[in-house]
């Protein structure tokens, strides 16, 4: 088994971290929404750096918009999973699209990535396909997602209307699907309604340390 820098220096953490490393390592990986802690183990200056300093990261020379935890966990999630179909709600100037169709390639993955926003990107991109939608009338506005196949990925970075966007992508998601709500950390996690079928993967959101990403408790998986 291969051993972390963690692993090998873990008497350096104080004894709480130490403690929840522990927590950690023996926590179920899929729990309601409603058990989860309502912390960040990433405290906020580092989180705030965590996009670059003097610019934003970048993928094909756009800026991507991620965080250097979200960066390292997309690809793990989409290589575990496989997904047929990615959804993005927010597309911003479009790299975080590229990218996710980028990473499905490098893995043989016949996936296809659409991304939506109420001012549409106008790059050409093979497997993406950039489209004007507003959140606000999601079920009017998005692709006829009934004709497309699962497994789905499903990730909000619109940031509106994110319990209706939820509600209306459970309704049609399979037992296996996910939707990642980003920027969840601070004031909008108590304003979120997070439907009981969806469940937090813990293995996810605590991989770097509890709730060490972007999506704070909102990498979902359907159950």
């Amino acid at each position: 088994m291969f051993h972390t820098f963690l692993d090998r220096n873990i008497n350096v953490l104080p004894k709480d971290k130490q403690k929840d490393v522990e927590n950690i390592r023996n926590q179920k990986r899929f729990v309601p929404f409603s058990d989860r802690p309502q912390y960040s183990n990433i405290h906020i200056d580092s989180f705030l750096l965590s996009q670059g300093v003097k610019d934003c990261m970048t993928w094909r020379g756009i800026a991507v918009g991620k965080c250097v935890y979200d960066f390292a966990l997309y690809p793990m999630i989409i290589w575990e999973n496989s997904p047929a179909t990615i959804l993005e709600i927010g597309s911003g100037e479009g790299a975080s699209a590229i990218w996710m169709a980028d990473l499905c390639k490098s893995y043989n993955l016949p996936t296809q990535v659409y991304s939506m926003d109420i001012d549409p990107v106008t790059l050409k991109y093979e497997k993406v396909t950039f489209a004007k939608g507003d959140s606000r009338g999601i079920n009017n506005t998005m692709f006829d997602i009934e004709m497309l196949p699962h497994p789905w990925l499903i990730v909000e970075d619109a940031h509106i209307r994110m319990n209706k966007v939820m509600r209306y992508f459970e309704k049609h998601m399979h037992t296996g699907d996910y939707i990642i709500i980003e920027d969840s950390r601070g004031k909008m996690q108590s304003k979120l309604k997070v439907p009981n079928t969806l469940y937090v993967d813990a293995y996810y959101c605590d991989y770097f340390g509890v709730n060490a990403t972007s999506a704070m408790n909102t990498i979902l998986r359907k159950n």
